[in-house]
């Protein structure tokens, strides 16, 4: 069975996101084929989120709050992104913005 990879599930998410009308850009390209994914989910001008994908135990991807469930102050997610980066230089950054807090990789499954 084919996989995605990065680069087009960054394409399809953004094309979602589009269509629900959700401001998403993508910050930072990585690896084309297999970089991980980090979003950056701004509920206002003070306060984001930052998720990534990651596997779990059963081998299966789940997004999970690299910040935390409530929102943190933009800055620590800058400070954590950039921290990120420094770990995996091949990871993609997308911001979104969005009060709701919506991840436009859940909607479409991605």
């Amino acid at each position: 069975m084919s996989r995605l990879t990065t680069q087009m599930r960054v394409s399809a998410a953004l094309r979602i996101a589009k269509q629900e009308q959700i401001f998403a850009s993508i910050l930072r390209k990585g690896d084309k084929d297999a970089g991980a994914i980090l979003v950056e989910i701004q509920l206002d001008a003070r306060f984001s989120r930052l998720l990534a994908r990651q596997l779990n135990f059963e081998g299966e991807y789940e997004w999970v709050a690299l910040t935390g469930d409530e929102p943190v102050p933009a800055f620590e997610v800058t400070e954590r992104i950039e921290k990120e980066i420094s770990y995996d230089p091949d990871c993609w950054v997308i911001m979104v913005e969005d009060p709701k807090g919506r991840n436009i990789f859940d909607a479409s499954g991605l």
